[in-house]
């Protein structure tokens, strides 16, 4: 009888011991879940960040060809980019539309 009592008793403890363990690990997921919010957040902040710094790149370089007078091969390009600027702009402004 005494070796069953201290098997239910060790079962117990064990069954505590995972329960703890248990309670950490969700704990810890939780933590890890909110880290992951927080980095994805951060990641996509930097993204509209770096769409933000091409876009005014772009917008440099065609006004720095046009203000530059190395050619009709230059200004053509920065025309160029130019229209298609505005033919996005265009689409956007039907997609709003709709």
């Amino acid at each position: 009888m005494d070796d069953l009592a201290i098997l239910v008793s060790e079962i117990e403890r064990k069954a505590r011991d995972v329960a703890d363990r248990l309670s950490q690990l969700e704990l810890e997921n939780r933590l890890l879940k909110s880290k992951l919010q927080e980095t994805e957040t951060s990641l996509n902040l930097h993204k509209s960040k770096i769409k933000e710094l091409e876009n005014k790149n772009s917008i440099l370089k065609v006004s720095g060809s046009l203000g530059r007078t190395n050619g009709k091969q230059e200004t053509q390009k920065a025309m160029a980019v130019i229209d298609g600027l505005v033919k996005e702009i265009d689409r956007c402004l039907m997609l709003l539309d709709h």
